[in-house]
């Protein structure tokens, strides 16, 4: 298959450093020529055989393993050159808050090079807006081959899919257009057990950090791009990072420091355009601490779009379930326009939810005019294959 075929014959540096870059994300994105080319577009073939010889094995590293890895070379050219792979958004070298530090390998994408490139302020040097291009095409025909790449192997990469962490968590809006908080409940007869103590509302998770960037809509920005202009005109700047992360970004450009007022502002744009927090946690764990938080759009983000053409499943940990009130609802079709995982449906002049689909986002919810919608309390997560194109 062509998403199997890696360069011509010597090129192997390249090779080398698709293949650790590969090892870095949670998608099993299949090395090729595109990859490559990506490679290619961002880094200098010394960078190239730096991160395939000092990853080859491991994609977090010390110093004191990094100098081994790489055979020698000194701390300061080390650091001289994760400083410059840093500004490219392939390694991670922020110190912990003990001041430990390791140089992490980004992957493309979740969350990675990719990301950090598109969530940048729009440059008006039409030179950068020509490799933006360049990359965003680049960017599409990459995740095309890996589209084919998972149908053409289905029911293994499914099988796979179901082993993975979970890739983000949903956390709902809480406030009806109108300002009234929606009605919280717990389902009936059902015991939702011990629960990891987790920040329930985004406004609890901005007040935990003194560091926050904001940066633009990593998919809108890349879409729009590529000419697609979102559907509901959603705000562009709306991407958090906090913490370390926080730093990280607005240290090398990627983002702009914000405060906690600030970040609260940007958020209320979001709950009235209808978008969905999803909550990115370190290791993907739900005991460790969010490190971003992305608002997405149905139109335009990956995380739906991925779903519903094929190429990736939703993994999704969310702690509630959109339930309509039968003896309020009119049957006006709001909630069905407005979902984004499909899960609403107006039947008979009512809506109903299919809760194998619902992700308890709250969007339904934040534009019911009747206010007919609360959300039941159900923590679980909600996993769904991607679509299967070839039945």
């Amino acid at each position: 298959m062509e998403c199997e075929r890696i360069m011509s014959e010597g090129k192997d540096v390249w090779k080398k450093a698709v293949q650790a870059v590969k090892k870095a994300g949670i998608l099993p994105i299949q090395p090729s020529d595109t990859f490559a080319e990506i490679l290619k577009q961002y880094l200098t073939e010394d960078e190239a055989e730096f991160i395939g010889k000092a990853y080859k094995m491991k994609t977090s590293q010390t110093m004191e393993e990094l100098i081994k890895t790489t055979k020698g070379m000194t701390e300061e050219a080390i650091t001289e050159m994760c400083d410059n792979l840093a500004a490219k958004g392939f390694v991670f070298n922020m110190p912990s808050s003990s001041g430990f530090m390791v140089y992490r390998l980004m992957p493309i994408i979740v969350i990675g090079v990719f990301e950090y490139t598109f969530m940048r302020p729009k440059s008006d040097d039409p030179a950068d807006q020509e490799r933006l291009e360049k990359l965003a095409g680049l960017y599409k025909t990459l995740m095309s081959e890996y589209r084919d790449y998972v149908q053409s192997s289905y029911d293994g990469a499914v099988a796979l899919f179901r082993n993975a962490p979970m890739t983000d968590r949903t956390v709902p809006i809480y406030n009806t257009e109108d300002g009234k908080e929606i009605k919280i409940d717990q389902a009936v007869g059902e015991d939702v057990g011990e629960q990891v103590m987790i920040a329930k509302n985004v406004e609890d998770i901005i007040n935990k950090f003194d560091d926050i960037s904001v940066g633009n809509c990593f998919c809108r920005s890349y879409q729009k791009i590529l000419g697609h202009d979102c559907e509901i005109n959603a705000p562009m700047e709306v991407c958090f990072t906090f913490g370390k992360s926080a730093r990280y970004v607005a240290k090398q450009g990627f983002a702009r420091a914000v405060s906690k007022e600030e970040a609260l502002e940007i958020l209320k744009k979001t709950d009235e355009a209808g978008l969905v927090h999803k909550a990115f946690h370190n290791k993907n764990e739900l005991k460790e601490m969010e490190n971003s938080i992305c608002n997405c759009c149905p139109d335009c983000c990956d995380t739906f779009t991925f779903w519903k053409t094929g190429a990736a499943p939703i993994i999704n940990y969310s702690s509630y379930l959109a339930n309509v009130i039968q003896d309020g609802c009119t049957g006006c079709g709001i909630c069905e326009t407005k979902c984004p995982m499909g899960a609403q449906k107006v039947t008979d002049g009512k809506a109903s939810v299919n809760e194998e689909l619902c992700i308890g986002c709250g969007v339904c919810a934040h534009f019911c005019p009747e206010n007919t919608i609360s959300l039941i309390e159900k923590p679980r997560t909600v996993f769904l294959p991607p679509a299967r194109l070839n039945q």
